[in-house]
């Protein structure tokens, strides 16, 4: 019997169905801020809160003896917008095109996520805590696995246009009010000016925002607080912080 699409060359679409291991909290509630990359840009930490019918015990027995994890996780707040064959990378100035299986792009056939992180272990709760997270808070988990470096690591890999690690483009500074709010956010969360830091020296603008004169007053919330800055020159300069 001959294939069904034996001239075409295409198959017809399977459909699957999975379901959440659990959530993960992060820093980021709005996807405006989040760094691009996982372990390699990101210093934020998360937690992973299983579903009421996983043990956390039993299915993460032997997980410490491993120091990074691979995590799956869908980009729930992307699924009604749907997804185009073509995108336009940041890497590339966000003026070229390329095809979606050629990019990290958040809008994909199917919106699934893969990140690397670094395992720090099950805390008190039974939640497993992880650092080096780019998942906007409250992201469905729907597996862990855990990395290993000689069959994930690949040493003469070439990575096309992305093949450069982007270097820290910008300054930070700081208004002499922002920075007295910024101590008192500190006593609440203490990793909050690193993981700051972090985001703005990164410069989390729209890639084609940098080759142009720019005085927009930028927002991006971080845990409950929001911190409003400005880009002057080379420096982004935080202008104000305010705990909602």
């Amino acid at each position: 019997m001959p294939h069904p699409n034996k001239h075409s060359g295409k198959r017809n679409a399977e459909t699957f169905e999975f379901r959440s291991i659990g959530v993960i909290a992060t820093p980021f509630k709005q996807k405006f801020g989040i760094p691009r990359q996982s372990q390699a840009l990101s210093t934020a930490k998360g937690v992973i809160q299983f579903a009421s019918d996983i043990n956390p015990v039993n299915a993460c027995r032997g997980l410490d003896a491993f120091s990074h994890l691979w995590i799956s996780f869908i980009f729930h707040e992307n699924r009604q917008r749907g997804w185009k064959d073509t995108v336009r990378p940041p890497r590339l100035g966000g003026n070229e095109k390329v095809g979606v299986f050629a990019s990290r792009s958040t809008y994909r056939p199917n919106p699934i996520g893969l990140s690397v992180v670094k395992n720090i272990g099950l805390n008190k709760y039974n939640e497993l805590e992880v650092a080096g997270v780019d998942l906007l808070d409250q992201t469905p988990i729907i597996d862990i696995k855990p990395y290993i470096h000689y069959a994930d690591s690949v040493s003469d890999a070439i990575s096309g246009y992305a093949g450069d690690a982007p270097a820290k483009r910008m300054q930070v500074n700081y208004s002499a009010l922002a920075y007295s709010k910024l101590k008192i956010v500190l006593n609440t969360y203490p990793d909050f000016e690193g993981v700051l830091n972090n985001i703005l020296e990164q410069d989390p603008r729209p890639a084609y925002k940098s080759t142009m004169k720019d005085e927009k007053i930028y927002s991006v919330l971080l845990h409950n607080v929001d911190v409003r800055w400005q880009v002057r020159d080379t420096i982004n300069y935080v202008l104000d912080i305010e705990t909602h």
